[in-house]
């Protein structure tokens, strides 16, 4: 008999062999011969790719630490001058009391975090140097389904990138218009009836404008198509930096008594009440893929809850409530998994990062500590193949 290899299986088993691999894997993968490179780059592939890293990282979250490239020589000058500077400062004015208390919680934070380590912690971590591309004058505004959102503080230069493939994009710059010196809000996601990714701008034509004007980008005509007033936000003066996407809706807060929403595929803002017998909220998460908030109850007590739809109509449900850890109380922004959460705190370049499991049964909550420096941002991310038109290798 002839030796077999693993192309004589069909193709429908090669297809669910190659769909376990991890991201890093299928890119090499695609070298191996052109059938395997034809099967991994179809849309039907790369689909199911995504719906299976999804459903796994249910289970098992994956934390992105992205860290700030090294220092150019040039750069590490001005910084060296700029502490030299700060140094000289600091020594004319007489705030010891003030310096040593500092240099006491910098220390006893150090020792908590070396406390602990992840090893037993159901999360798993993962590290990625920002391309110098975006190192300087960009921040994350958003990350769905793989891909993350940059722009700057106008939102009128945005980038889409995939990390897991080295991808980028930089979109088309919308129509100028006269705005305020305020950061402009940037929101991102995947509308699934008309399969297309959607980027928006909340525009100040002029200062304080009470009905801000609204910008809409689409993956599928690569262009802005659409331009409109969005009075349900007028007077809102804050939006929060966090998005999360649930069911082609965009949601984020403004730090008072509602949510916004946004209908990627109808283009429609609404408003979602918060819980009214809550207070001090956090900002809006992901929570096993439901839009959440975490709440403070009483002086040692968070609560979350979860935004349902149930019988089309959207209504909030307390999970659980935990006991306030010093080190978890408002912190904890960004949640991973069921039951399980996610913060971080920064002091000087150090980040320190905490992962929250709670125990149902047990009712009980135990905090994971972890320490990274130099991190330019965390989130929780899914690897995935997602490219869109026009997507190129980052240099």
């Amino acid at each position: 008999m002839a030796n077999k290899s693993i192309n004589d299986l069909p193709e429908g088993t090669i297809s669910e062999i190659l769909l376990r691999l991890p991201v890093k894997s299928l890119l090499q993968c695609k070298s191996v011969c052109k059938p395997w490179l034809s099967l991994i780059s179809t849309p039907h592939f790369v689909k199911s790719q995504l719906h299976r890293a999804i459903t796994a990282s249910m289970n098992t979250p994956t934390l992105l630490c992205i860290h700030r490239p090294p220092l150019t020589e040039e750069e590490l000058a001005r910084k060296l001058a700029f502490e030299a500077e700060i140094t000289t400062l600091r020594s004319n004015i007489s705030d010891e009391p003030q310096q040593q208390r500092r240099r006491q919680l910098v220390d006893q934070a150090l020792l908590d975090a070396a406390a602990q380590d992840l090893s037993s912690c159901p999360v798993r971590f993962d590290h990625l140097v920002m391309p110098r591309l975006f190192s300087t004058h960009y921040s994350i505004r958003s990350v769905c389904n793989g891909i993350l959102c940059l722009a700057n503080s106008f939102g009128n230069v945005v980038y889409l990138w995939n990390p897991s493939i080295g991808k980028f994009k930089k979109l088309p710059v919308p129509e100028p218009h006269t705005c305020t010196t305020m950061p402009v809000k940037v929101g991102f996601g995947y509308d699934p009836i008309s399969d297309d990714y959607k980027v928006f701008r909340v525009v100040s034509e002029k200062e304080f404008d009470v009905v801000p004007l609204i910008q809409v980008y689409s993956s599928n005509a690569d262009s802005w198509t659409n331009e409109f007033k969005a009075p349900i936000l007028k007077n809102v003066e804050h939006y929060g930096r966090t998005n999360v996407v649930v069911d082609g809706v965009l949601y984020f807060d403004n730090h008072e008594d509602h949510l916004i929403s946004f209908d990627l595929h109808n283009e429609i803002f609404g408003l979602v009440p918060i819980p009214s017998s809550t207070q001090m909220g956090s900002e809006v998460l992901d929570f096993h893929g439901s839009v959440a908030m975490v709440f403070q109850s009483g002086i040692e007590i968070l609560d979350l809850w979860t935004l349902d739809n149930v019988s089309g109509e959207l209504s909030w449900t307390k999970k659980f409530s935990i006991e306030a850890h010093p080190e978890t109380e408002m912190r904890l922004t960004k949640y991973l998994g069921a039951a399980q959460f996610f913060g971080h705190k920064l002091l000087d370049s150090i980040v320190f990062l905490y992962y929250v499991l709670y125990d149902y049964e047990k009712k009980e909550t135990k905090v994971y500590k972890h320490e990274e420096e130099n991190v330019r941002a965390s989130l929780k991310y899914t690897e995935t193949l997602v490219s869109l038109d026009g997507f190129e290798q980052v240099q």
